[in-house]
């Protein structure tokens, strides 16, 4: 009888250390990215769209995406805030193409919060943005004026890459074909690499 209750309770102690070990790795997994080539990710569909070949692209890069179908600019500064002081050293983001027309305003004090949030330690790597096939002129302004105001701030040329190729573009004029997300994420492994040289 001693003998079998010594066996379940090594048993129990066993069970317990293996479930913190379980537990600890779990929360390691979830620790944020950091070191040389490292990358947080914050944005729509699209960059829902390009993180499988971001990761072919630059496959020794530690990638963690904070993406959401769909997601505004408020939204993603919303995310944004969560994650302020876990950023990784690159913040990879994609927001602007669900925002109503007419809310330029609204998106240049957003642009400024997030490199704010940000720091300007991190890199940030931004999309121009697309919809119904043509660039949103206003949004890009803002974000070709926040460069001058921001310099850890890079823009990856979608618009330009859309307007040379319209082919990139799914049938709804908002999303990449395959071929499209491969070389936006292409594109924003390069601009990623000059802000790892820089």
């Amino acid at each position: 009888m001693r003998i079998v209750l010594l066996l379940v309770l090594v048993g129990v102690t066993i069970g317990v250390i293996v479930g913190g070990t379980l537990s600890f790795r779990g929360q390691a997994a979830r620790e944020p990215a950091s070191g040389p080539g490292a990358l947080t990710l914050v944005g729509d569909s699209l960059n829902v769209g390009i993180e499988p070949y971001l990761r072919q692209a630059l496959p020794d890069s530690r990638i963690e995406a904070f993406d959401l179908v769909g997601r505004g600019t408020p939204d993603g500064i919303d995310a944004l805030r969560r994650l302020r002081g876990t950023l990784a050293p690159v913040l990879v983001v994609s927001l602007g193409t669900n925002d109503p027309e007419g809310t330029e305003p609204r998106f240049r004090v957003l642009v400024d919060e997030a490199l704010e949030l940000a720091g300007d330690d991190t890199c940030v790597v931004w999309a121009t943005i697309v919809r119904d096939g043509a660039a949103r002129t206003g949004l890009n302004e803002v974000l070709v004026a926040a460069q001058g105001r921001h310099p850890n701030l890079r823009l990856v040329e979608w618009a330009a890459m859309v307007e040379d190729d319209p082919g990139l573009l799914a049938s709804d004029l908002v999303h990449g074909t395959p071929e499209g997300y491969a070389r936006r994420a292409s594109a924003t492994a390069r601009v990623v690499r000059a802000c790892t040289r820089a």
